[in-house]
């Protein structure tokens, strides 16, 4: 695995006493800003979808990315943030969202199904 990342899942949520907004609390789960943990991202074919909400229509790309076997249990909802692509420059930085989780029998990584769109 060449490239490296971090994961979170929201714990929580404080709300500013000054704008009333909640904001969401978060916890490491893998890898942190300061000390990322390995992974690899792939895509393998298209998987794009076009759904339309409020008048605006995006589009939304499957891509998996591949952590270590047992470096933590990864649950549906979990944020992965691309601290460095070796070969992608482009990849650095993105942030994707865990939607599917792909586990077999012999694995020497977790297969994490991941969508780019993180709202």
């Amino acid at each position: 695995m060449l490239d490296s990342c971090s994961v979170k899942r929201v714990s929580g949520s404080t709300v500013d006493p000054g704008t009333g907004e909640d904001t969401p609390t978060y916890t490491a789960l893998y890898g942190t800003d300061e000390e990322p943990g390995r992974c690899k991202v792939q895509t393998f074919e298209a998987f794009e979808q076009t759904p339309e909400a409020v008048g605006h229509q995006f589009t939304v790309q499957r891509y998996a990315v591949h952590v270590p076997v047992g470096s933590f249990a990864p649950a549906i909802g979990d944020l992965v943030t691309i601290a460095e692509a070796a070969m992608d420059e482009n990849l650095t930085g993105r942030v994707f969202r865990v939607v599917a989780l792909l586990h077999k029998t012999a694995a020497t990584a977790y297969r994490l199904g991941v969508t780019d769109e993180v709202a």
